[in-house]
């Protein structure tokens, strides 16, 4: 397994793996096995609208609802109706769900024999429901869809700068865009320069999100994936210097603002602590001593496509034009409204400062000067 892990940590371009994951039990479940698992526990979810804005809609904007999977289900059924969406994501199984529910889970199939269960993440959702686009900060993503279709949009992390990056909301390790995917007018005004890989996953596939590609997902269908992120040292120790940075950045802007405000510039998963600025502190201190002690990495090397011929896969290239990807459906152009959803932050002072300190350059800066200091 050591040739597919190789190309999983090198890879520089997503890839699609089919059919590897057979022997996980939950790939034989239909959606009524699904509603007998959960039928005894409610699920907290995400409720939000399908709505035609310029600004995403964030998870502080969106409701929260506890609601049973048939409930899940049947939303995606009224969709036409309601236009609304459900979401139960982000779920560390062994947390919010039973481990032993999902025990053939195993991604040793993969080069990582130690990631179970517990290291994974649950995802459940009707038609409609979405992340906001967004890269990942540390690690490499390998997402498993269970059931249902999922729609992914990627695109590669030097087309940031047509995406309008914002750290507000501020989420550690995440990177958000300004622009709001799920209403399909607003990507068509895009820069045609940005490239993309839009792909539609199916049952039995695994995505390979490569390390800060920006993504964006929607179900199309009622949608289960399951997901682990694996660590990359070589990028990772350096990302969390940067993300203390901003971290420090966030909670400095956070003291001195009332808690309304606070709530405007955080996710909802990101608790305020007058604590957060010497503990940012700290984490930076760490962060410089790990890499000033880290050893010297070997280059990475591109994938060996000899390697990967054993196993049903394909690479995927950013070739497409994000402005002529066709994001439409039959539930968008039903739903689709102007929405009375309106946002005053990017006329808060507290949110352009925090996103001015927290812009990308200024971080490497202060990195740089950081590191530079002995």
């Amino acid at each position: 397994m050591d040739n597919i892990k190789n190309i999983i940590e090198s890879s520089r371009v997503p890839i699609i793996f089919h059919d590897m994951l057979d022997d996980w039990e939950l790939f034989k479940w239909n959606l009524d096995k699904w509603n007998n698992i959960f039928q005894h526990q409610s699920l907290d979810c995400r409720k939000g609208k399908i709505t035609c804005t310029k600004e995403p809609l964030w998870e502080s904007k969106c409701l929260h609802e506890s609601h049973s999977f048939s409930e899940v289900i049947n939303m995606s059924n009224d969709i036409e109706k309601s236009g609304n969406w459900l979401y139960f994501d982000y779920k560390h199984i062994g947390e919010t769900v039973d481990e032993n529910i999902f025990k053939s889970i195993s991604w040793k199939k993969f080069g990582y024999e130690n990631l179970g269960p517990k290291d994974s993440t649950l995802w459940i959702g009707s038609i409609g429901a979405h992340t906001p686009c967004h890269q990942d900060l540390y690690g490499i993503n390998l997402v498993a869809q269970v059931h249902g279709k999922k729609r992914w949009i990627l695109m590669p992390p030097e087309m940031g700068k047509y995406l309008k990056p914002s750290r507000v909301p501020y989420e550690e390790s995440s990177c958000y865009s300004k622009i709001n995917f799920s209403c399909p007018d607003n990507v068509k005004d895009i820069d045609d320069a940005c490239r993309c890989v839009a792909v539609v996953l199916s049952p039995g596939d695994v995505l390979l999100v490569p390390h800060k590609w920006w993504h964006y997902v929607e179900n199309l269908t009622t949608a289960v994936s399951i997901n682990t992120w694996i660590q990359t040292p070589k990028y990772d120790n350096m990302a969390r210097l940067n993300e203390s940075v901003v971290r420090f950045m966030a909670s400095s802007i956070c003291t001195g603002v009332p808690k309304n405000i606070q709530s405007r510039l955080l996710n909802p998963n990101e608790i305020f602590s007058p604590s957060m600025i010497v503990e940012s502190i700290n984490f930076i201190d760490q962060s410089i001593k790990m890499i000033k002690n880290e050893e010297d990495t070997a280059d990475s090397k591109e994938p060996d496509s000899t390697s990967l011929m054993k196993y049903q896969y394909k690479t995927c290239e950013p070739e497409q034009c994000l402005s002529k990807v066709e994001l439409d459906t039959k539930y968008h152009r039903h739903n689709h409204t102007s929405s009375s959803l309106k946002s005053d932050l990017n006329n808060d002072i507290s949110h352009r400062l925090l996103d001015s300190l927290c812009n990308e350059n200024v971080i490497n800066q202060i990195v740089s000067n950081l590191i530079k200091i002995d």
